[in-house]
């Protein structure tokens, strides 16, 4: 992969990780206000709005480690190439999803697998 596709690649990690952080600093706040809000008249309501915050926090939470699991492949020059395989990841895979860490053959075997 040559340099100024793997820089754009790593600009795109570090824009997508910032927008991370600042979302989960929101959810964080928004957390707050609920759990402060003692005007709830539905208790379902407390709890599945909590549940929902949690839900998201943790989906990012996660985004956050795959970016900086692509980041360190940069930085150990491992970046586009499957971590299963170890074949080069499809470049229009990384285009679209620049912290992809399998090729799409591997990511659907994965996928195949959480199915069972």
């Amino acid at each position: 992969m040559n340099e100024i596709i793997l820089g754009r690649h790593l600009d795109k990690l570090i824009s997508r990780r910032g927008q991370i952080v600042m979302t989960l600093r929101h959810l964080a706040n928004e957390q707050k206000q609920v759990e402060q809000n003692t005007d709830w008249l539905d208790q379902a309501a407390y709890e599945s709005r909590v549940n929902l915050l949690d839900r998201l926090s943790d989906w990012y939470a996660t985004e956050i480690g795959q970016i900086d699991k692509a980041i360190e492949r940069i930085e150990n020059n491992r970046y586009g190439f499957c971590v299963a395989c170890h074949q080069a990841i499809e470049a229009a895979r990384l285009e679209t999803a620049p912290e992809a860490g399998f090729c799409s053959v591997c990511e659907e075997l994965r996928d195949g697998l959480r199915c069972l």
